[in-house]
């Protein structure tokens, strides 16, 4: 058998989808990249499952990649974390992520950054891909949705410091904390800042550098500062 179809074949057990690659891997890169899914799954099983609240099948760990408060955490199949990722998990409710998930490189999921501001919730669908340098702050609660996609260094928030006193410094004035919801099928593009409080609807595509401050209804292509519809994904059909 083929070194591609081999490696076909472990993404697709793992995963739990078929998997079809069109690059003609060889033997050296196949055995490289064997042998680093293996360090990381030995990382994983070693250094993270044992300390989850639940998981499902292997768990993958690059090289720096953190869960604080695991007991706080339910995974599903397929759960990558790659280098230097961290998931600070010290919440309310807790996080729940489905199968098939990966965070990216230096990417950060904060529940909790004080603790006079302890997070509420985080729920992650399945297959959600979150790429390198994102950010994820959970102080109220964050829904993500099935099949949803994000660029790099894309920041999601879910609270706002209040400051109507001036008076008073902005820091002491406390927070409050909104829901902040991404719905299924969602493409994120890089650089994208998505605000407290903001539902993105099933079918989205937001542009690169948009800043998302208000609700966007289902299938929208959006863009710009503060971000705008461009247009409808139904309207082309």
């Amino acid at each position: 058998m083929k070194a591609y179809k081999i490696i076909e074949f472990f993404l697709s057990k793992i995963k739990k989808e078929k998997h079809t690659l069109s690059y003609p891997f060889s033997l050296r890169e196949f055995l490289s990249i064997m042998i680093s899914k293996g360090f990381s799954a030995i990382r994983g099983t070693l250094f993270i499952k044992p300390f989850l609240k639940s998981s499902k099948g292997i768990i993958f760990a690059e090289p720096g990649a953190k869960i604080q408060f695991g007991h706080k955490v339910k995974v599903g199949s397929g759960f990558n974390l790659m280098k230097s990722s961290l998931i600070n998990a010290l919440s309310y409710e807790g996080v729940e992520i489905g199968d098939n998930f990966t965070l990216g490189k230096y990417a950060i999921i904060e529940c909790t950054g004080v603790l006079r501001n302890v997070g509420n919730s985080l729920k992650i669908g399945n297959n959600v891909g979150i790429n390198h340098y994102c950010f994820i702050g959970v102080r109220g609660d964050i829904e993500i949705g099935d099949n949803v996609i994000f660029g790099p260094r894309v920041n999601v928030f879910s609270e706002n410091h209040n400051y109507a006193d001036i008076a008073i410094p902005i820091k002491n004035q406390g927070v409050t904390k909104g829901k902040t919801v991404i719905g299924s099928d969602v493409w994120i593009g890089a650089n994208v800042s998505i605000m407290s409080g903001v539902k993105v609807g099933d079918g989205c595509i937001i542009a690169a550098g948009a800043v998302v401050t208000k609700d966007i209804p289902a299938y929208s292509v959006i863009g710009g500062v503060p971000a705008k519809v461009l247009k409808n994904r139904k309207e082309e059909l």
